[in-house]
């Protein structure tokens, strides 16, 4: 909690990301990993009160890490008046693109043929990933989660041309990060924000 209680008042940082399963308390958790009986976790409910006292208006990007999660988010963050900040990423169902597609950031592999989502990232060929972009746009997706190394001038050119936005994951060298904001990439993940930001406030102070 410590992380969203510090950025969760900082205006420079638009989103923050987090990792969600369910326990087997039918639960929302926070988690990247496989959970580990009889640990306890943040619950994604805690997350979700904070940011309602706080009265804050920072995006939550919620990671899922499991399938079939969609609904169970959608409903807590709807308790707490939130699910107009809530973004959706990772395992999410091309079914909720006709509902929610300007909250989810929908992964590239999303649109890919299932043999190939055990495949090493590296692997998947340029033309594997613009085949992928064309069919997550038919199924109405806004936005394309992909890996920054991924990120080619094609995979770029293909997006404008199919009006897709991107979200990039995660880019941890500071000049990119400067590059990728000038471009006006829509979301870019990363674990250097504070950092960045107070590099930022150096240059430019």
């Amino acid at each position: 909690m410590e992380f969203v209680a510090f950025f969760s008042n900082k205006q420079d940082v638009s989103a923050i990301e987090v990792d969600v399963r369910m326990n087997r308390e039918h639960r929302l958790v926070l988690h990247h990993e496989t959970l580990e009986k009889g640990q306890d976790y943040v619950t994604l409910e805690d997350v979700f009160a904070y940011i309602a006292r706080e009265n804050s208006p920072i995006r939550i990007n919620c990671d899922l890490k499991e399938a079939g999660l969609e609904e169970a988010v959608y409903e807590l963050a709807d308790k707490y008046a939130l699910w107009p900040q809530v973004e959706l990423s990772g395992t999410v169902a091309c079914s909720y693109l006709a509902k929610w597609s300007n909250q989810i950031l929908m992964n590239i592999e999303n649109g890919m043929d299932d043999a190939l989502h055990g495949e090493h990232i590296g692997r998947w060929g340029e033309n594997v990933l613009l085949e992928a972009l064309s069919k997550l746009s038919r199924s109405q997706a806004k936005v394309i989660n992909i890996n920054h190394q991924l990120f080619t001038d094609a995979v770029q050119e293909r997006g404008k041309q199919l009006a897709l936005e991107f979200s990039l994951w995660t880019v941890n060298d500071l000049p990119a990060i400067g590059n990728y904001e000038k471009e006006n990439i829509y979301n870019i993940t990363t674990k250097k924000a504070w950092t960045y930001i107070q590099q930022k406030g150096v240059q430019t102070g």
